[in-house]
């Protein structure tokens, strides 16, 4: 097996696990909560983190469909199918449908088993192969990383906002 595809896929556990243990007992008041009028809710953390993984290691790696249209997400979370959070302005982010936090994580689980075919499916040699996005220039080792760091930093977001509601054992 390959050490980069294992280094990734642990990476990507380890964020989707830490996910759910933040989510964990949240309410919905809880889950749409701003710390400022400028800042994230975590719904729309969770949604947009499952969006970035769909949109990179699917969509632009895999060179398929992203689950969230193959799989008709966009019907059944009332979400704006060409959505992904990217330049989403703070009221936007206010404005994301109510949506069960449990139908987000079944698309961020949906995506996650797509894309590990996609990350299964490729070789050392795939790392400096080029991808464009938004017109620049990346390579899969780039989109790796990227995808890595940006989730982990949403994480951190997301948990940052939870120990202000819960406080710094909730």
């Amino acid at each position: 097996m390959s050490l980069f595809k294992d280094s990734i896929k642990s990476a990507m556990s380890e964020y989707l696990e830490d996910l759910k243990l933040k989510l964990d007992g949240l309410t919905e008041p809880e889950l749409r909560w701003q710390v400022g009028l400028e800042s994230n809710t975590i719904i729309w953390l969770v949604w947009h983190m499952a969006r970035v993984e769909d949109n990179w290691i699917n969509g632009v790696v895999g060179g398929n469909d992203t689950v969230w249209s193959s799989g008709g997400w966009s019907v059944k979370t009332g979400i704006d199918a060409e959505d992904n959070g990217y330049g989403d302005t703070p009221d936007d982010v206010r404005a994301l449908p109510a949506v069960a936090v449990a139908d987000l994580m079944d698309y961020f689980e949906a995506v996650r088993s797509s894309g590990l075919s996609v990350i299964d499916g490729l070789d050392d040699d795939d790392l400096g192969k080029e991808f464009v996005r938004r017109g620049r220039s990346v390579n899969l080792e780039w989109i790796l990383g990227h995808v890595v760091v940006e989730e982990s930093q949403h994480l951190g977001q997301i948990a940052y906002v939870r120990g202000m509601i819960r406080g710094l054992n909730g």
